[in-house]
C-alpha cells in the first residue's frame, strides 16, 4: 500500500489518480505501465514537444555514467559560486524545506537543487521533459539515503499532472523560457501550489544593454559562441528575444490573484564570465571566472543595483509568486 501522504498525480491515458510511489508500477485504473526500472515515473505522451525532447534526450544520454556517483553533499559550493551571484539569491528565497513537499520543473542539468535533501523535505519531485535527465542524475549522484524522499519524473510543464494542492514550492531553474505558454504554465502552477506555497523561478531578464550588444558589435562574436558550443531551438529564439520583461510577467501572475516578486543581479559580471565560458580555451576560463576580476565585477555589480537605471540593465531574473491563503 502506498504512503498515505504519498503524493499524487492523474494517469495520462484514463485519468484515475494514483500515488507517487515508485514500488506501484501500474495505474489503478487502467493498468498502464507508469515507472520504468529505474523508477522515473513516465507521466508524458511520447509526442508531446518532441524536438525539444529529441535534443535533450541526446544531451542527457551523453552524458549519463560518466563518473562514480557523487555524494549530495558535493554539490553545496554550487550555491556559492562567483560566477552565479543569483545563486545565493535563490537560495535564500527558497529559506528552509524541512517537512515540505517540493517540485523541481525541468530541473535538467542543475544539480544543486539536490542539495534541498538536505534540509529533510517530505517529499522532493525531480521533473523534467526528458526521463532521460532523471536517469543521467541517478547515474551521477548517490539518492540511496534519500531514497524515502526523492521522486522522479518525465512531464510537461504545460500540462502538470499533480493533485490540487499538493506542493509548498515550485521552482524552475532557467526553464520558463522553453514554454510557448506561460500563462498557462503559471495557471498550473498556481493549482498545485497549497495555500501561502511559493513559484521561484530564474531565467535571463530584458537588458536593453546587454539585447543591443548582441543585436550589434558582439553579434559575430554571438555566433561564433552559438557554433562552438551548441544551444537548444528554445534558447536560441529567447536570446534573440532579449529575455523577459518585468512588466510583461506581472499582470499574468496578478490575473491568477496571487502575489509576484522580482528581483535582479548581474550584469558585468555575467558578461564577463559568458566571454570566458564561450570564448576562451578551458584552461583559462576558471582562472578568469573564479579569480580577483571576477570578485571585483560582482561587488561593483552590487554596490551599483541601487540605480534604477543600472538594475534595469542586470540580466538575471529571480522571480515568482506567493499564492494566497
Amino acid at each position: 500500500m502506498p504512503a498515505p501522504d504519498e503524493i499524487r498525480f492523474r494517469c495520462l491515458q484514463c485519468g484515475a489518480s494514483n500515488a507517487m510511489d515508485p514500488a506501484v508500477a501500474a495505474c489503478t485504473g487502467c493498468g498502464a505501465r507508469l515507472v520504468d526500472d529505474q523508477g522515473v515515473f513516465q507521466l508524458l505522451d511520447r509526442a508531446t514537444k518532441a524536438e525539444e525532447r529529441a535534443f535533450y534526450d541526446d544531451e542527457y544520454t551523453r552524458i549519463a555514467g560518466q563518473r562514480a556517483k557523487a555524494p549530495i553533499a558535493s554539490l553545496r559550493e554550487l550555491w556559492h559560486r562567483y560566477d552565479a551571484p543569483q545563486n545565493r539569491l535563490l537560495r535564500e528565497i527558497t529559506g528552509n524545506l524541512a517537512g515540505r513537499t517540493v517540485l523541481l520543473v525541468g530541473n535538467g542539468a542543475s544539480r544543486k537543487e539536490l542539495t534541498f535533501l538536505e534540509d529533510l523535505p517530505r517529499r522532493l519531485v525531480y521533473s523534467d521533459l526528458s526521463p532521460n535527465a532523471s536517469r543521467a542524475i541517478q547515474a551521477e549522484f548517490d539518492f540511496a539515503p534519500w531514497a524515502d524522499r526523492i521522486r522522479f519524473a518525465a512531464i510537461d510543464a504545460e500540462n502538470l499532472p499533480f493533485a490540487d494542492g499538493t506542493f509548498d514550492l515550485v521552482y524552475g531553474h532557467a526553464m520558463v523560457h522553453h514554454l510557448p505558454d506561460v500563462a498557462r504554465f503559471l495557471e498550473g502552477v498556481r493549482r498545485v501550489l497549497k495555500p501561502d506555497g511559493r513559484a521561484i523561478f530564474m531565467d535571463d531578464a530584458f537588458s536593453p544593454v546587454w539585447h543591443y550588444s548582441k543585436q550589434t558589435w558582439l553579434k559575430p562574436l554571438m555566433k561564433y559562441s552559438h557554433r562552438k558550443t551548441g544551444i537548444s531551438p528554445e534558447d536560441y529564439r529567447f536570446s534573440m528575444s532579449g529575455g523577459f520583461k518585468e512588466e510583461e510577467l506581472a499582470p499574468l501572475m496578478t490575473a491568477l490573484k496571487v502575489n509576484p516578486f522580482f528581483h535582479r543581479a548581474c550584469l558585468l559580471d555575467y558578461i564577463w564570465t559568458r566571454a570566458a565560458e564561450k570564448l576562451l580555451p578551458r584552461r583559462l576560463h576558471a582562472p578568469l571566472a573564479t579569480g580577483l576580476p571576477l570578485r571585483v565585477l560582482v561587488q561593483f555589480d552590487r554596490a551599483m543595483a541601487g540605480l534604477d537605471w543600472y538594475r534595469q540593465n542586470q540580466i538575471r531574473l529571480v522571480w515568482g509568486f506567493t499564492k494566497a491563503a
